[in-house]
């Protein structure tokens, strides 16, 4: 572990620290540095307009000195935050192999039987096959419901959803920006709404009575599918949260209709709801669990977790990749499966004070705060509509100047998620909540 004399401004007594403007001298010169070397289309500099020097736990320092506190933990990845535990893993892994194509070492073996071990009892003779990041991860369990079924067919993905932009994984995004035809064609997909009930009125029964007409109405001009893919609990769609027992009636769909059930919990699985599979909310058995982001604690993996009986019906070789399965990540992975259990009472608890605090602010332009556990989304609006883009980002500046990183997402781009580390101080919490709440005075 790091000392704090090694770290003497990483401490969440002494942050936020501002100390230059932002971005800092430092800073725009690496900006500069950056667009004249590398594609004028990366976006995230866009929101946080500053160069990183280091990083612990909750805390992100920038070249300049200048101290925030991380509510992002680059976007779910990070859900122990730049915890000492990846880092002493990953050293030590080092010290062996970083690189085994699929041949097995102790970090593989580890990792394949803490993952299995983090899943429900009824779920212990599914198996694993690993990618390298959340769209692979997807579009393999896609791939894997084609498969086994022996056709191509319709996959049903939800209105809002996000399911990565790589490869044939597109179609099941949902976002219309991500549509160009430099991105792929993708799969084969109907598109049906999800339960989001703020600018639209998206009630449970219109979803399900638009699925079974899918399966039933021979002149709606459907195509039979194959599969259904859900997120729990919708990430880039605006951490939208669906009835208790939604994934419930999914499932129940899926049985009726002999499709295969695919969750995606790459972003809400790991412990971000307060429990370590968000589908275990509703107690449900998935067919295909996907997984990636904080899986490997930021050290790029990817794992699909599917029933036992699947595998019988897989050709040899069926997902191929050099990189599959780095020893790093599973190294990192293995720790962090054992550790993040201890942090979900925590989560919990903590999730639930987090909601009350943004209800309790009492802006005009916040329209709705909803989540699990530390996923948790504000709604923006302004004058009864969602909250326009521009202004969106005006805030996330401001919050930044004030020393807090938050970042957004939605149908509108308008809402503020938050996403801090399941072992981030709650000092950090209560000092972001004043950072974010001083932005958003009624009077604002």
């Amino acid at each position: 572990m790091s000392t704090s004399e090694d770290f003497p401004f990483l401490d969440p007594a002494n942050a936020p620290l501002i100390r230059t403007e932002i971005p800092g001298p430092k800073s725009r010169k690496l900006l500069e540095e950056q667009k004249k070397y590398e594609t004028a289309t990366v976006t995230y500099p866009n929101s946080f307009p500053f160069a990183i020097r280091r990083a612990e736990d909750s805390l992100i320092e920038d070249a300049d000195g200048n101290v925030f506190i991380d509510w992002v933990s680059g976007i779910s990845v990070l859900n122990m935050g730049f915890s000492g535990v990846v880092r002493k893993a990953v050293k030590e892994q080092m010290d062996l192999i970083w690189h085994s194509l699929e041949i097995p070492t102790e970090a593989r073996i580890n990792f394949l039987r803490e993952f299995r071990n983090s899943f429900p009892s009824d779920m212990q003779d599914y198996k694993t096959v690993f990618g390298i990041s959340g769209s692979d991860a997807c579009e393999t369990a896609i791939n894997l419901a084609h498969t086994i079924r022996k056709r191509k067919a319709p996959t049903i993905a939800f209105e809002g959803a996000y399911h990565g932009v790589s490869g044939a994984i597109i179609s099941s995004t949902s976002g219309t920006k991500y549509k160009k035809s430099f991105y792929g064609t993708g799969f084969e997909t109907i598109r049906v709404p999800y339960p989001y009930t703020v600018w639209q009125d998206l009630n449970e029964n219109v979803i399900f009575d638009h699925l079974e007409r899918i399966m039933n109405d021979p002149e709606a001009g459907y195509d039979r599918p194959d599969s259904v893919i859900v997120e729990p609990i919708q990430g880039e769609g605006g951490y939208i949260v669906p009835p208790k027992g939604f994934l419930k009636n999914v499932r129940k769909f899926c049985d009726e209709h002999d499709l295969t059930m695919i969750v995606d919990e790459v972003q809400t699985g790991m412990g971000r709801t307060g429990k370590m599979w968000a589908f275990q909310w509703d107690n449900i058995k998935p067919d295909i669990v996907c997984s990636s982001k904080s899986v490997g604690g930021g050290i790029p993996i990817s794992a699909i977790y599917y029933r036992g009986d699947y595998d019988e019906k897989l050709p040899t070789p069926f997902h191929m990749g050099t990189f599959r399965a780095n020893p790093l990540a599973m190294a990192a992975g293995a720790q962090l499966l054992k550790k993040i259990p201890e942090y979900l009472d925590r989560v919990n608890a903590l999730g639930e004070k987090l909601r009350k605090s943004f209800s309790d602010i009492g802006s005009d332009h916040i329209r709705d705060v909803r989540g699990k556990g530390f996923m948790v989304g504000i709604e923006l609006e302004d004058r009864g509509k969602p909250m326009d883009s521009s202004k969106v980002t005006e805030l996330k500046h401001s919050f930044l100047k004030n020393g807090l990183m938050m970042h957004t997402c939605g149908h509108y781009s308008n809402v503020f998620r938050y996403m801090g580390a399941l072992n981030i101080p709650e000092v950090l919490n209560n000092k972001g909540l004043e950072i974010f709440e001083s932005a958003l005075r009624p009077s604002s």
